[in-house]
């Protein structure tokens, strides 16, 4: 079974932080300036003394609009649905609201009772304004309920489900430009898991083990033209920034029987983002750790920062963005994730509570008063 725990590839601006034993061991120390601490020694490698020059680099970043573009629906229901009829919901032939706004609703086709507990169903729904990027596919084959035979376990490997699940988001009109691909000496560098179940025919027996399918987990990032920066540790020239969006793929022997796309908009950077506001690592410093310490975050045991874009609404006066006129703006952003017992196994109690592991976004640009800041 392929371990649980996916690392980020490299090339994603990973800045991974191990307190050191004298931060660990401070018991008379102020956890906030330990926190304070914490989040500088891992900030200040990377960015300097400003953001100002990330800020310029990632803005370089020309998203191309290639969901609104690639999509061909035609295309797409052939293959999901082959000659089986699909019934496309009434609902599906506008893209706008009554008052004339768009519609950020899901156009639903199906095949198939979704009803019957036993029947074979085909499902397909996608953004009415397909620039939103989100989509949701699900294939349910018939059902006995009186078989007394396991199903079959799926016999592809990671490759194979990695391969199948690359070529299912071609079809609905991902680029793969926009895929990361892990580093070869990435400790785990596909992004598949498997789900198994297990099942005994009588108390004490071993139980049969059946691989259900092999779950994938697609990230998005964008290219930084001419590279964002050097890891500090490692020398590695970083080379993507995370975007919004996520995929998430069930790939059995039959092929894929379920993806999700979610927010793998069509979003275009903020055209009106001033870099000169960018917030200088100090400013940074002292928010991140004015937000995580009010969230109730007082010991870091790990600690990740991702540079990163973020999806952002433009000023109330602007007009829609042509493109999609829902998908908001992409701005530059650092993503902070934080685990207060770190990596390892956390052992828990009724007198000893561990608090879930947080993720923050916060803008590398000052807002203006009528834009509303990340987190």
């Amino acid at each position: 079974m392929t371990p649980i725990r996916h690392t980020l590839p490299a090339t994603l601006g990973t800045a991974l932080l191990a307190l050191s034993p004298l931060l660990a061991q401070a018991q008379t120390a102020d956890p906030k300036e330990l926190l304070r601490a914490a989040i500088s020694s891992s900030l200040r490698p990377m960015l300097g003394e400003s953001s100002a020059t990330v800020v310029e680099r990632v803005m370089t970043i020309k998203p191309d609009g290639a969901i609104s573009r690639n999509f061909d629906l035609g295309r797409v229901t052939s293959a999901v649905f082959g000659r089986q009829a699909a019934n496309f919901a009434p609902d599906c032939r506008t893209t706008s609201t009554p008052a004339k706004e768009p519609d950020g609703g899901l156009c639903v086709v199906e095949a198939g009772n979704r009803e019957s507990e036993t029947g074979a169903y085909t499902m397909l729904a996608f953004s009415k304004n397909i620039g939103a990027g989100d989509l949701m596919f699900t294939r349910r084959a018939a059902f006995n309920p009186g078989s007394t035979t396991l199903p079959p376990s799926a016999k592809l490997t990671d490759a194979e489900a990695y391969s199948q699940a690359l070529k299912f988001l071609d079809l609905l009109g991902v680029p793969r430009s926009e895929i990361p691909v892990p580093p070869k000496e990435a400790r785990n560098p596909l992004p598949v898991r498997s789900l198994e179940a297990g099942a005994e025919d009588e108390k004490g027996s071993t139980a049969a083990r059946v691989v259900v399918h092999k779950m994938v987990s697609v990230p998005r990032a964008f290219v930084v033209p001419g590279g964002l920066l050097r890891d500090p540790n490692s020398g590695v020239l970083l080379s993507h920034v995370i975007a919004p969006g996520s995929a998430t793929l069930a790939v059995t022997d039959a092929g894929v029987q379920f993806a999700r796309l979610d927010g793998w908009s069509d979003a275009q950077m903020d055209a009106k983002l001033d870099p000169r506001r960018a917030k200088s690592t100090s400013e940074l410093i002292n928010e991140i750790t004015d937000d995580l310490y009010g969230e109730g975050v007082r010991k870091v045991g790990s600690l990740s920062i991702l540079i990163s874009l973020r999806k952002g609404y433009p000023h109330p006066d602007d007009p829609n963005p042509p493109l999609c006129p829902i998908c908001g703006v992409l701005r530059p952003a650092l993503q902070v994730m934080v685990s207060q017992p770190g990596v390892d196994r956390a052992d828990s109690s009724e007198k000893a509570f561990v608090a879930a592991g947080l993720v923050r976004e916060y803008d590398l640009v000052a807002q203006t008063e009528l834009e509303r800041p990340a987190r």
